[in-house]
């Protein structure tokens, strides 16, 4: 029997940990019928389906439908455990389960079982692990009696197994993948004594070319091995292992040379264990490997492993490390089965926007994940306020440095941050009135409010610090406006309202302060004193829309843009009226936070339902959420954000803080398809057959004829959209509806 040329020496790759990828979770509180998903599969409609240890379960995004064993229905599916799931070149969907696979019919939702021939194999059933079709139509079905060729048109299988007289039969009856390659030749996986990959010649059915990749001898059910080849034509061959071992290897078959690798961790030269459970090629064209240790992400240019780690406390993160399965789908995501968690997936690729505090930073954040200040220094490092902390990223290393807030209580939240010409560091807190941050020695200098006293800190909600073209340094407070003077340390005190709580203030290109507030919208001049105020006016249609301004914008041009809790508005300075943009014209919600303006000057805005550009010139707005890359959508709270010199964008609020360049931000181009999901009589789920109303699934049927008297009946459907789903904006029309009284 010819043998493969195999390298003694194993080659090396090294891992290194990332953590720039966020993971969503599905449960089986969302009708999941089972947690162990082994097997995951995308059809031609778009639905996933998941292969369970308690029924196949079809997903539309919204939520499950179940399939299991039914004795009261003909046709239904004949069992339950779930070993495999396989899509055909025609889109038919077929299910690996005990004593053969079973074939999905999408149009009447029933199943046609193909028996296997012999089906018992030393008193037990004999289990399909895996099922493929080669370029004739032929289907071929992995299991632990041997191998099978299946003729879907007549049913008819054929059984190739090991014969201990015959050198040319397959080496082992334990059969765990068979597969044709790009090039049509015909490839199968045994394991047990070893893992050993044949090439099988069909028309003779011998095997005409032997590869032992392991020599370990492994217990029956200790070892899974299949192969995979990628776009470029690249062989990989996978395998799990008992303790040390990497379970890759890469065969050269236009040489038939076998290449075995050793995955190790870069920093503890550690290898990794327990092998490779599965591998997929993203939309992308990245290769994603799932390991016992984690995910593994393959960068071709640096022949290195990206792997990420279940981290406690991070939500986003892999909820455990041991992956058993993977699936690319349409949209661009990825899907990994997990060994004891219900699956979880990712977008693939670089995402728009990145988050700033992927795992919680200091001890006293009481799990919340409120960013409430952003502010990148003159060295490029970048200081968060959040729940009872300053915490101070150094972006190049990753290195987060946490300070306790400078008051008393964890209540004294920062929620303003700036830096002086002198290079110091100033923060606002919630009750903790203003500090200067000594960096070398993490301490601060702290100016409270002192009732007797007219000169010092007017209220201790120091809300936003500013820093002038002249110097000078103002605050907003819940209490007035405050000019700080360094000399003395005494602060100057300016009231437009004694009911006003102050929020932010902005400088205008003539030197002029903008202040929001809780009662409107402030013009303050310091070199005249002159103040106008702007208001909301129930019967005024040209007044501002909301009293609450939580943002004032001044853009290149000069125009005054107002943040509200009820929509953005447009200064008119000529007639001190505003127009005014709403939900109604775009924007996600009318609850605005923060306001920041690109290069090419469009408008970035916050809002309690993720992010929205907005161009100035066409008066028309494109919003981002979750399935852009933002960890959720509430990004209201303190008008957190901040633009770096390089044109970089970050914003806070509830949801976290982020990380953008406007120029990189896109949407993706994927439409996902509509489908009917059911249709209900009387809220009841509509079942299909001959005696039903329904005689196909509500997907496929084209006219449905009701009697009078079943006039309540309601027809569900889903963008078959994952990683956003509730995000979709449906449209919908009832042509020649016709009711008669």
């Amino acid at each position: 029997m010819p043998q493969a040329r195999i390298n003694l020496n194993f080659a090396s790759l090294p891992v290194t940990n990332r953590d720039d990828i966020q993971f969503s979770h599905i449960s089986t509180n969302e009708g999941l019928s089972q947690t162990r998903v082994a097997q995951i599969i995308q059809d031609d409609d778009g639905f996933l389906w998941f292969a369970t240890q308690y029924g196949l379960n079809r997903y539309d995004g919204y939520k499950f439908k179940v399939f299991v064993s039914d004795p009261t229905r003909k046709n239904s599916l004949g069992c339950v455990y779930i070993y495999s799931l396989f899509k055909d070149r025609e889109g038919t969907v077929w299910v690996g389960c005990e004593h053969g696979v079973y074939r999905f019919d999408k149009v009447t939702e029933t199943f046609r079982h193909y028996p296997i021939e012999g089906d018992v194999a030393d008193g037990l059933p004999v289990i399909v692990s895996n099922v493929s079709q080669d370029h004739t139509g032929a289907l071929w079905l992995s299991t632990g009696n041997g191998l099978y060729r299946l003729d879907p048109a007549t049913g008819r299988t054929t059984a190739y197994r090991h014969d201990p007289l015959n050198p040319s039969s397959l080496s082992s009856n334990d059969v765990r993948f068979a597969a044709e390659d790009s090039s049509h030749r015909f490839w199968v996986a045994t394991g047990v004594s070893g893992v050993s990959l044949e090439e099988f010649d069909r028309e003779s059915g011998k095997v005409v070319l032997r590869i032992p990749v392991t020599s370990d001898r492994l217990g029956l059910s200790d070892v899974g091995v299949a192969f995979y080849e990628d776009h470029f034509g690249v062989f990989w061959i996978i395998y799990t292992t008992i303790g040390p071992g990497s379970g890759l290897a890469v065969l050269d078959r236009a040489t038939n040379t076998l290449t075995r690798y050793s995955i190790y961790d870069r920093n503890s030269r550690r290898e990794l264990a327990g092998g490779v459970q599965a591998v997929v090629e993203d939309q992308k064209k990245e290769l994603w490997f799932a390991t016992s240790e984690g995910l593994l992400r393959f960068n071709r240019e640096q022949r290195m492993f990206y792997r990420y780690r279940h981290h406690p406390g991070d939500p986003d993160s892999l909820p455990e490390d041991r992956v058993i399965s993977l699936c690319a789908d349409r949209e661009g995501n990825v899907w990994a089965g997990l060994h004891a968690l219900a699956p979880a997936f990712f977008r693939s690729g670089t995402p728009s926007f990145t988050p700033l505090l992927r795992r919680p930073s200091n001890p006293n954040s009481l799990g919340e994940t409120f960013v409430n200040a952003i502010y990148e220094d003159q060295q490029g490092l970048l200081w968060i306020g959040t729940t009872g902390a300053l915490i101070r990223i150094d972006r190049e290393s990753g290195q987060y440095t946490s300070y306790p807030p400078p008051g008393l209580a964890l209540s004294d939240d920062i929620i303003a941050i700036t830096e002086d010409r002198s290079g110091g560091l100033w923060i606002g807190s919630f009750g903790g009135g203003l500090s200067r941050f000594d960096r070398s020695s993490g301490r601060y200098k702290t100016y409270r409010h002192h009732a007797s006293d007219p000169s010092s800190l007017s209220d201790d909600v120091v809300s936003r610090v500013l820093v002038d073209s002249s110097g000078a340094m103002w605050l907003t407070t819940w209490n007035g406006l405050d000019r700080f003077d360094p000399v003395t340390e005494r602060f100057v005190v300016y009231r437009f309202d004694t009911r006003s709580q102050y929020f932010n203030v902005t400088e205008d290109h003539d030197g002029s302060l903008w202040i929001g507030g809780s009662t409107g919208l402030t013009r303050f001049e310091p070199n005249t004193g002159r103040v106008v105020r702007f208001s909301h006016k129930p019967n005024d249609p040209g007044s501002l829309s909301d009293n609450l301004v939580a943002n004032v914008h001044i853009d290149q041009p000069g125009t005054v843009w107002v943040g509200t809790q009820n929509g953005l508005n447009k200064l008119n300075r000529s007639t001190g009226t505003f127009a005014h943009y709403y939900a109604s014209d775009g924007l996600p919600v009318n609850d605005i936070s923060c306001i920041l303006e690109d290069q090419a000057g469009k408008l970035w805005i916050s809002t309690a339902r993720g992010m929205s550009k907005f161009d100035p010139l066409t008066k028309t707005f494109e919003n981002f959420s979750t399935a852009e890359g933002l960890p959720a959508t509430d990004l209201t709270g303190w008008d957190a954000c901040f633009k770096a010199a390089s044109g970089e964008m970050f914003f806070g609020g509830f949801s976290g803080g982020i990380a953008f360049y406007p120029e990189k931000v896109g949407h993706t181009a994927y439409i996902p398809p509509i489908v009917l999901t059911d249709f209900r009589l009387s809220g009841n789920s509509v079942e299909i057959g001959p005696q039903s109303i329904l005689k196909k699934s509500i997907s496929y049927e084209s006219d449905i004829t009701l009697p009078y008297r079943q006039r309540v009946f309601s027809i569900t459907f889903a963008a078959l959209n994952y990683l956003n789903p509730a995000g979709a904006r449906y449209r919908y029309k009832l042509e020649g509806l016709v009711t008669m009284g």
